[in-house]
């Protein structure tokens, strides 16, 4: 399921980012081994660090730019994980979009890491935006997630995505399910496009897809028809949102699966927390975020926040992952 050879070693040193007061903390990172992971219908590279000791296994998901995150897999393995880097649409052997994702791809991406020696048998799974959703679907539905962080999730099932269908407009509207369970489709919240909303695409202007997202329903039987049921997971659970998210409502929607985790008086450790940024936190820290704008399919988004804010959030938040992660897997 894995087949491809090793072929590559780095040894790096990484400026883990502005952490507390602003100021950085350069770790010295040791040799991390990648490899492709091909075969089964999966299409993922597996980081590994330098050395013979335990290094817990993490699945690695993106969001909805599609692909993988490599530079991100080979940061958190030089952490001291076996990172799996799984994409799931948008490379060539996979969905074009986010449409009907059988959340058993992901067990199968599971199945790699348990066939690492230095992974464990209890795993993380981590991603961020549509990634944050999966990864905590993921972990509702295999037994074998010890730890979830999700960034800029959501704890509702939200709309799949078809990037064939072109215009933004009519990939909002009447949009199909993004992930499937043993060949159903699961139940979800349908966007709801404000005219506001069709008037800023239709003129070209920046738009806050947020806005496409409706409130979590009022109704309890209509809210738990879309919700995750994080109170499944048989492990930890860590949701980071944003307070200004123009890309999706990220703090009410993660607030659902705190509400789920709290009523079920859930038996692992769990917590959310809020920053005052946009969207723009996934990832380890990199280069400066310049601009809370992003070119996306037939426009521009506005992602919320101020560079200042997603810059400082988005360190803040991958150091809490990475803590997060070696608390509850080690």
């Amino acid at each position: 399921m894995s087949r491809g050879r090793w072929v590559a070693g780095l040894s790096l040193v990484v400026a883990v980012g502005l952490v507390g007061g602003g100021c950085f903390t350069a770790v010295m990172v040791e040799t991390v081994m990648t490899r492709p992971v091909r075969g089964g219908g999966l299409v993922g590279v597996l980081a590994t660090p330098g050395g013979t000791g335990p290094a817990p296994g993490v699945l690695l998901l993106g969001g909805g730019e599609g692909g993988l995150r490599e530079r991100d897999a080979e940061i958190l393995a030089a952490e001291g994980f076996t990172v799996l880097a799984l994409a799931y649409f948008g490379m060539p052997g996979l969905p074009g979009g986010v449409v009907d994702v059988p959340v058993e791809y992901f067990s199968r991406g599971l199945d790699v890491l348990s066939g690492e020696p230095r992974a464990g048998d209890r795993f993380g799974v981590t991603g961020g935006s549509r990634g944050g959703e999966a990864a905590l679907l993921v972990g509702a539905h295999d037994g074998r997630v010890g730890a979830v962080v999700s960034v800029v999730g959501s704890g509702i099932l939200t709309p799949g995505v078809d990037y064939s269908r072109g215009a933004l407009l009519d990939i909002l509207t009447d949009a199909p399910a993004a992930w499937t369970v043993r060949g159903r489709r699961l139940p979800y919240l349908q966007h709801m496009i404000p005219d506001e909303m069709r008037d800023r695409i239709e003129r070209g202007q920046p738009v806050r897809l947020s806005s496409a997202f409706p409130p979590p329903p009022d109704d309890p039987a209509e809210l738990d028809a879309v919700s995750i049921r994080v109170e499944r997971i048989k492990g930890a659970v860590l949701l980071l949102s944003a307070s200004d998210d123009g890309g999706l409502p990220s703090a009410a929607y993660s607030q659902i699966a705190l509400d789920r985790l709290s009523t079920a008086n859930h038996r692992f450790p769990y917590a959310h927390r809020v920053f005052d940024a946009g969207h723009s936190i996934t990832g380890p820290p990199g280069e400066t975020i310049v601009s809370t704008t992003s070119p996306g399919p037939g426009g521009t988004f506005e992602q919320g926040g101020t560079p200042a804010a997603n810059t400082a959030a988005r360190a803040q938040a991958w150091q809490a992952t990475v803590e997060f992660l070696a608390q509850n897997l080690r």
